[in-house]
């Protein structure tokens, strides 16, 4: 048997996270076939298949994804490992895997990046969009370094980042409009345009809490999709406010009376020991929460 390599384990986990071989290239640098080889000795070594292979696509099979975790570790702690030697030497670099929501990336997110960029030039990040559902199951299979989530989650590690009001969305002409705030029990009464981004449970539990069962007209997984189809008549919804921060004039925002809010925060997987980058991210988010006074 020969010995595997980290480049042989990162051909590996790239091809599964671009879904294929020649999109596994393009994002290594390499030539379709050198990838191929590389899996391909890994598969040798193993004495089994990674990967179902049809039509361009690369499938992990039920052997791949046990692999899959356990290269994801490695490749994850050899990296940490040449983090700790960088700041050591002075000099924090890496490279973090940061999931989020598409709201917290269009709002949030810019203005802490750019901040890590100026103190920690040598740190570089890649941003992945995803739902709650979608982070939190990334954070536990290797897929991220740490993730923007909502709420609590048993057995992850979390830094509160902001708290985002839930608003109700309405036609700007509507008779709820007028209102400075808006009650629950008077959403009740009127067609509901239901989020699919992510925070639906979030949503129906606040207004469940009040007695209030929407009547769900129309699911829609984007914001942006919501608030058009408000802007035409079609219902009333509620969404966190950092998914709507420029509303079109058609609808307009009211908070809900009782208030209503979601809590983010960055976590970090379970018994997973942050990297010097990863550390290095969550003290500058920190430490923009204390030079805002929080929220």
């Amino acid at each position: 048997m020969g010995a595997m390599t980290e480049a042989q384990l990162r051909a590996l986990v790239t091809v599964a996270d671009a879904g294929g071989f020649a999109q596994a290239a393009r994002r290594l640098h390499m030539s379709q076939p050198g990838v191929s080889r590389a899996v391909r000795a890994l598969e040798v070594e193993l004495g089994g298949d990674l990967f179902v292979r049809a039509h361009g696509v690369a499938a992990p099979t039920t052997l791949g994804e046990r692999v899959l975790a356990r290269a994801r570790a490695i490749l994850s702690e050899a990296e940490a490992i040449r983090q700790e030697r960088d700041e050591a030497n002075g000099l924090p670099s890496g490279h973090i895997r940061l999931g989020s929501m598409p709201s917290v990336s269009l709002a949030i997110l810019p203005t802490l990046l750019a901040r890590l960029e100026r103190r920690h030039p040598a740190l570089s990040v890649t941003l992945l969009d995803g739902h709650d559902d979608e982070l939190v199951s990334w954070l536990r299979m290797g897929t991220v370094d740490l993730a923007v989530v909502a709420g609590d989650h048993d057995g992850l590690a979390l830094q509160p980042l902001v708290t985002d009001e839930l608003l109700a969305v309405v036609p700007a002409g509507h008779r709820l409009a007028s209102r400075a705030a808006v009650r629950m029990r008077d959403l009740a009464e009127e067609p509901f345009i239901l989020t699919r981004a992510g925070c639906e449970r979030l949503v129906l539990a606040t207004l469940a809490a009040h007695g209030v069962t929407p009547n769900v007209s129309h699911e829609v997984s984007e914001a942006s999709a919501i608030l058009a189809m408000v802007g035409e008549q079609l219902g009333v919804s509620v969404i966190p406010a950092l998914a709507a921060p420029s509303p079109p004039p058609t609808v307009a925002l009211r908070s809900l009376t009782p208030r209503a809010e979601r809590r983010l925060s960055l976590a970090v997987a379970p018994n997973h020991v942050p990297s010097p980058a990863v550390r290095a991210f969550l003290a500058e988010a920190a430490g923009a929460i204390d030079s805002s006074g929080g929220s």
